[in-house]
């Protein structure tokens, strides 16, 4: 069994597609860290998928596997007919201009000593794609993100922290990708410019006809940006469907745990998430949620749970959740 998503879900038109992703890294000794356990989930052309956990579900650590950073332990990242992790070097250098990325902490993840044309011109010089972005397009492509354009010598340190995750959007912009992956781009921002950059986002989706990964651990931001939404649980999806299905009717005890501190979730708060995460050193055997889960039965413990349908784009992986009368177990 690995995610959700196989034959079910998954259709022709799937742009981006990650199959039985695991990450693993080396702990002390011969211990090994498993951050992202046999994974699977599509992304479709143009839509939004917002990726939720706790900190150190592994959503992150997701992200980067899929633009090869590093490269998963196992697993397939496919984009449109490529198979990212197949690539050498040089195409797989050629293919992140399509997948770019959006890191948390926008300050460092500028290049302190350039300015900020430099900074969002080098794609085009190393690509030598001039002749689409002339310095007059690039000039439109600051200010479109919001940054005043007689500003742009200036170096990353002389601007706030959003106005540096302008630039940061501007510089993947420049590179036409088709997939722009963010992961918690808005978490390191005052909450009045977290909502500034939410907008620009969905006016530059539209606008750029972006397919979107949005990374986050507040699951209102995922709400508002996301078409679906997956939710992560120690390294696995535990659900994953259409958002508006999953803020409405969330089937497994974790996500309806991590509704009950939404305000207006109408979720009431069992305690599940009391206490910190368990080791993924050592992570608990069946349902890993099983050791904080309120409803935990025997089976939880031992098996692993298959995911059940509870809608048209709607499943879970949980024994106690009940499905629709149509909906059954699916092996993925």
């Amino acid at each position: 069994m690995v995610g959700v998503g196989s034959e079910s879900l998954r259709g022709d038109d799937a742009l981006l597609r990650v199959e039985h992703l695991i990450v693993e890294f080396k702990g002390r000794g011969r211990s090994k860290l498993q951050a992202v356990s046999d994974v699977s989930f599509d992304v479709f052309a143009g839509e939004t998928l917002g990726i939720v956990g706790e900190s150190g579900c592994g959503k992150s650590t997701t992200a980067k596997a899929i633009i090869q950073i590093p490269p998963p332990t196992s697993g397939t990242i496919r984009y449109g007919d490529t198979v990212v992790n197949e690539l050498d070097k040089d195409a797989l250098r050629e293919t992140r201009t399509d997948l770019q990325m959006i890191f948390q902490d926008p300050i460092s993840a500028l290049n302190p000593r350039r300015s900020v044309w430099d900074i969002i011109r080098e794609g085009v010089e190393i690509w030598e794609t001039g002749d689409r972005w002339t310095d007059e397009r690039l000039v439109e492509l600051i200010e479109s993100v919001g940054i005043d354009p007689q500003y742009r010598d200036r170096k990353p340190f002389q601007f706030s922290g959003g106005q540096c995750q302008r630039i940061s959007i501007a510089r993947a912009l420049a590179l036409d990708p088709e997939v722009l992956i963010c992961d918690e781009p808005v978490s390191a921002l005052d909450v009045s410019v977290q909502a500034q950059i939410l907008n620009l986002l969905d006016d530059l989706q539209t606008e750029h006809e972006l397919t979107m990964l949005f990374i986050s651990h507040d699951l209102a931001v995922v709400r508002n940006v996301s078409d679906r939404v997956l939710v992560m649980y120690l390294g696995r999806i535990a659900e994953i469907g259409d958002a508006d299905s999953i803020f409405d009717n969330p089937q497994h005890p974790y996500t309806q745990a991590l509704l009950s501190a939404v305000p207006g979730s109408g979720m009431s708060d069992d305690g599940s998430l009391a206490g910190d995460l368990p080791s993924p050193l050592d992570p608990p055997t069946g349902c890993r949620f099983h050791t904080r889960c309120s409803q935990a039965i025997d089976i939880c413990a031992t098996e692993i749970p298959e995911f059940k349908q509870f809608g048209t784009d709607h499943w879970a992986a949980c024994h106690v959740a009940s499905p629709n009368p149509d909906g059954a177990p699916v092996n993925l």
